[in-house]
């Protein structure tokens, strides 16, 4: 193979790495996955102890206290990402991209282009750097139902709290919990939203597979490593430009060579 340049032959492809969220932000994403995944565990067994302990009482096993401690702990990191999130989502770092996510009429309409795409695989599409619009209308109705599972998972906590720390909250939590019906009524919403919740994320993670497989974008990678791998032709052409400057242009050859580090096949390759 010799050496690599960025100069194309006849017949070659260039594919370049380009940087689409910071580290931290891939960070952020997988501390929320395994915290979301820890509530749906110890919510399944906080709805139904039976369900893991077998016959008899869940204080019997002294499970429940140690479940409602579990689900706790993970309920409020969830609140602490999604709040780091969002204020990275105002910065350079993750390329501004609460625009992204919004169901503004521009996403919904390529989200309803791209769903179209997927699902007969035939017709044009338009390339995203970052967040594409189907996904970004998925990432915000994941949003809307963590806000819902908060706030109807606060209202549950309340009973329980110390009221010296948490007074603030119950006079707001006892109107909100009237307006919704009462506990009963906040506990079903909870256990409801949690389905809703799991469908999107399992939908969600199979686009991203998918997309692995059958484009060179790897998204998955890239929310591993901040990173997705483009033809070079392609720079200059993605249809979203937030966080992007107007200047950007499709590098000419030499701008690679400079840019590039030779790589050479390994001996007895």
């Amino acid at each position: 193979m010799g050496v690599a340049s960025a100069s194309a032959k006849p017949g070659e492809r260039i594919y370049l790495v380009v940087r689409t969220r910071s580290i931290f932000a891939c960070l952020l994403h997988w501390i929320l996955f395994t915290a979301i995944m820890i509530l749906a565990v110890t919510g399944l067994y906080i709805g139904d102890p039976e369900y893991y302990f077998g016959r008899g009482e869940a204080w019997q096993a002294f499970a429940m206290a140690n479940m409602r401690t579990i689900h706790m702990v993970a309920g409020f990191t969830v609140i602490a990402v999604l709040l780091m999130r969002f204020y990275l989502s105002f910065t350079p770092g993750c390329h501004f991209d609460l625009k992204q996510i919004l169901p503004t009429w521009s996403n919904i309409s390529g989200a309803v282009k791209l769903a179209k795409f997927f699902v007969t695989l035939r017709g044009p599409h338009a390339h995203y750097r970052f967040i594409n619009p189907l996904g970004g209308i998925g990432v915000f109705m994941m949003i809307l139902f963590m806000a819902a599972q908060v706030v109807t998972g606060v209202l549950l906590f309340l009973p329980g709290a110390d009221p010296g720390a948490w007074g603030w909250a119950m006079g707001i939590g006892g109107w909100l919990e009237r307006a919704l019906g009462g506990p009963q009524e906040a506990r079903v919403i909870h256990h409801l939203v949690m389905y809703l919740l799991m469908a999107t994320v399992v939908i969600h993670v199979y686009m991203q597979i998918w997309k692995g497989c059958f484009f060179p974008e790897a998204d998955i990678a890239s929310i591993i490593a901040g990173y997705k791998v483009f033809p070079q032709d392609m720079l200059g052409h993605f249809a979203d430009r937030y966080g992007v400057p107007r200047a950007e242009h499709i590098p000419t050859p030499d701008e690679l060579d400079r840019a590039s580090t030779a790589m050479r096949e390994a001996p007895g390759s």
